[in-house]
């Protein structure tokens, strides 16, 4: 992380926090904060780097929708997350797999692995709102 978080810095300082390799590091740090389940320090990164993102290179640049799915794993992941969470979740993963079926197709493996990380945000979105 400590490393991560470095190369993060040094980016932003020579390229800028809106250079696509800065935003990429972005999400380094977020999928390590995931790992680490400091879940909440791991979305606020990740919101904050799919908004850069968005606006810089657009959402239907790669990392966009890579940041998308990271921040998506950072409430399916977490097993604390809230309906609330969830929801959020599931309307940035339509996105991403509504834009990867039209920019790369159905059969592309992005475009199934957004596919599947929809499907799991929304079995636990439905197991969150009815418990068993």
């Amino acid at each position: 992380l400590v490393l991560e978080r470095e190369i993060f810095a040094r980016r932003v300082a020579t390229l800028g926090a809106s250079h696509q390799k800065a935003i990429l590091s972005g999400n380094n740090i977020g999928h390590i904060l995931i790992k680490l389940r400091r879940f909440p320090e791991a979305k606020t990164l990740l919101w904050e780097q799919l908004a850069r993102s968005r606006k810089a290179l657009g959402t239907q640049h790669e990392n966009s929708l890579t940041l998308g799915e990271t921040y998506s794993e950072s409430s399916t992941d977490n097993p604390d997350a809230e309906s609330d969470e969830l929801r959020v979740a599931e309307t940035i993963m339509q996105d991403v797999v509504k834009t990867r079926r039209r920019v790369y197709g159905p059969t592309h493996p992005g475009t199934r692995h957004s596919e599947a990380q929809l499907s799991l945000v929304r079995e636990q979105l439905s197991a969150c709102e009815n418990p068993a």
